[in-house]
């Protein structure tokens, strides 16, 4: 008897892991009926549905397949496919930008948390949560995933990510534009935003207190308690792991695990969106590692997949969007994320695991 015969990838159906481990309990019971190729059969079925993760986000239902691991000293990255494969066209903020169809600078009265975004294409402009802008008045960082509409402008939602600095570095109109940067937030101040984010709490203050507790944890200080600086600081030293994390065909998301816990996984529209983004996203999780650095196992992959799949059942929270579709926050025992929805496609998710902020200032992870 074949326990899982007809499983599909894209049936949306949340199957728990636990009951894949009452189907292993049984392979004694089938294998003195000496129907050995039906036990051949079951296990092939089981090592691929102990790849496929399912998730249902407020109503839009996702099957997500793990590949293979890659891993480098205290870093495991898990390149991840969707079984949605989005066709929209959307033009990302690097590519608008070189191709002078994308504008984002200070308002005419700059304010700390608000820039306008200008987009001059034909199709949206996606901006992803946690994506650094650099120049103006100081650094900032996009606060939530929106989608511009095409030939618009919209006031947009920012966090700044250099404390210290308040003024242009130049003259004129062009001084007070932005440009992309090479870096998104790292890893435990998105966490912390994510989190921020979903109480509805002020988390401008959670952005500057993060940065300023992972440079003290790096032993280093910014001029101007900027994020761009640390990730210069250890750029040489995030190289060395980078060039170990490849992009896979027909990836469009990737978990990080870090010191063998889970940190964070990324979820992107389609595999040519989230090319632009790999590198900024692996550089947001190696820069914690190289300073955490910790000698431990390798999460195990059914404890993995159950968390990924209680996603499901998160609190979750929508509410329409400054650009195109809805925006979503959600939250459980384990941890927070976000994501934009639109015309009933996921355009980009993230869920992080949370953390305890103790008295003298470090983040311990649940």
């Amino acid at each position: 008897m074949n326990f899982l015969k007809g499983i599909k990838t894209n049936n949306h159906k949340k199957i728990s892991l636990y009951t894949v481990k009452q189907f292993l309990k049984v392979g004694d019971t089938v294998e003195k009926s000496n129907k050995k190729s039906e036990i051949n059969n079951m296990s092939e079925d089981l090592e691929k549905l102990q790849n496929f993760a399912y998730i249902d986000i407020d109503g839009t239902k996702i099957a997500i397949e793990l590949l293979e691991s890659q891993s480098y000293e205290n870093v495991e990255a898990i390149p991840v496919k969707s079984d949605f494969f989005g066709k929209k066209d959307f033009l990302t903020l690097k590519k608008g930008y070189d191709m002078g169809l994308v504008e984002i600078k200070e308002l005419d009265n700059s304010t700390v948390n608000t820039v306008l975004c200008k987009n001059d294409s034909v199709v949206p402009l996606i901006l992803i949560d946690g994506d650094e802008i650099t120049g103006a008045m100081q650094n900032r960082i996009i606060n939530d995933t929106l989608l511009v509409p095409a030939q618009s402008s919209l006031d947009i939602n920012v966090s700044c990510t250099e404390h210290g600095r308040w003024h242009t570095r130049g003259e004129g109109d062009a001084a007070r534009a932005f440009k992309p940067s090479l870096y998104s937030a790292n890893h435990s101040t998105r966490s912390r935003k994510s989190r921020a984010s979903y109480e509805d709490r002020d988390y401008q203050s959670e952005v500057w207190d993060s940065i300023s507790e992972f440079e003290s944890r790096s032993n280093f200080k910014s001029m101007t308690s900027a994020l761009n600086d640390s990730y210069e600081n250890l750029k040489e030293k995030q190289n060395d792991y980078l060039s170990k994390f490849h992009i896979e065909e027909g990836q469009n998301g990737i978990i990080f695990i870090v010191n063998g816990e889970f940190k964070g996984l990324e979820l992107f529209y389609n595999h040519s969106i989230y090319k632009e983004y790999h590198e900024k996203l692996c550089r947001s999780y190696i820069i914690e590692a190289i300073v955490e650095k910790k000698s431990v196992d390798n999460i195990d992959r059914l404890e993995l997949m159950n968390m990924l799949e209680n996603i499901s059942d998160s609190r979750f929270k929508s509410k329409k969007s400054i650009g195109l579709g809805d925006n979503l926050k959600f939250s459980n025992d384990f941890g927070s994320g976000s994501g934009l929805i639109w015309e009933d496609e996921l355009i980009h998710m993230t869920f992080f695991k949370d953390f305890i902020k103790t008295d003298d200032a470090v983040e311990i992870y649940h």
